[in-house]
């Protein structure tokens, strides 16, 4: 068993929605990185720069770790989550953006603004002279500077820690078997996760049928 948390109280699901939502699950640095590795790389690129990967990698996760990392050491910090499908800056993130005079904007989903949008987060951010590091699916106009690459041991690791909550339903076979079948992401492999706990769980109850009464021959 992991040394993330002591044991909670036991959860019906521990893979519902609430537990493995983005953010939710403490972020597993691989090994030889970590908070400080990460903010050495982006320091390195003139506090600019990108966590690119596809879906369901940890992204979010990610960025919020980070978040926390830079607000134990009491360093300013403004953590953005875009909506899905948000493709310009509304006046509330303008007017949060723009009362950050230090630190760094950590902005979550940022490839789905414009190009004009993006152009402006860029902008305000070098005349703000703040650091600005975001997450993406793909290149875009910032330096990547790390990319979360999931494994079968992390994925194991993950489910782990939520079984803490819950019960052992869940192997370190069925999460091999499941992560290979969603190609590394990871938030769909949670989500087929949650079908199965449930499945244990509450086991279908089979019915019976009763044996039909033949009568006697000649009768």
């Amino acid at each position: 068993m992991t040394d993330f948390a002591s044991k909670q109280r036991k959860v019906e699901n521990p893979f519902s929605a609430r537990f493995v939502r983005p953010g939710a699950i403490p972020y597993i640095f691989p090994e030889g990185h970590s908070p400080e590795s990460v903010f050495a790389l982006f320091r390195g690129h003139h506090r600019r720069g990108a966590v690119v990967g596809p879906h369901g990698v940890g992204k979010s996760a990610l960025l919020t770790a980070l978040g926390k990392y830079l607000a134990d050491r009491k360093e300013p910090c403004l953590h953005m989550e875009l909506d899905n499908g948000q493709r310009s800056l509304t006046a509330e993130n303008r007017s949060r953006m723009e009362s950050l005079w230090e630190g760094t904007v950590l902005m979550d989903g940022y490839e789905q603004l414009n190009s004009w949008s993006r152009y402006q987060v860029r902008r305000l951010c070098k005349r703000r002279q703040v650091g600005l590091l975001v997450t993406a699916h793909s290149a875009v106009e910032l330096p990547a500077i790390f990319k979360p690459e999931p494994s079968c041991d992390l994925a194991w690791k993950i489910v782990e820690y939520l079984l803490q909550q819950g019960e052992p339903l869940i192997t370190r076979e069925d999460v091999d078997a499941c992560f290979l079948r969603h190609q590394g992401n990871l938030r769909e492999m949670l989500f087929e996760l949650y079908d199965l706990y449930e499945i244990r769980l509450h086991p279908p109850v089979r019915s019976r049928t009763r044996p039909r009464h033949h009568s006697p021959p000649g009768k």
